[in-house]
């Protein structure tokens, strides 16, 4: 995950030619099956291409939050210090 802003382009790249891919296949099945057949398919692609879209915005969000000049991070960094700190006086 370290190197995820790197493979931004790619991903790009990946996706763009899995939705190609299933639009021109659509496009060659449409006629060969009924409405209901179609519109049952075309639910299901949907849901699963938005399930497989999870994971990528997932790590976009927490590469956002945890970047070094968000909240989220400083206040992950200050628990640290803390808890350096905390260890410290103790003994």
């Amino acid at each position: 995950m370290d190197k995820f802003g790197e493979n931004l382009p790619v991903s790009g790249v990946v996706g763009f030619s899995q939705v190609a891919i299933g639009l021109g296949a659509g496009f060659l099945v449409a006629d060969s099956i009924g409405q209901n057949a179609r519109r049952s398919a075309g639910f299901a692609l949907l849901g699963i291409g938005a399930a497989a879209l999870i994971p990528l915005v997932w790590g976009v969000t927490s590469k956002l939050n945890s970047r070094p000049e968000s909240s989220r991070a400083m206040q992950k960094r200050l628990e640290g210090i803390r808890r350096g700190y905390d260890t410290d006086t103790a003994s």
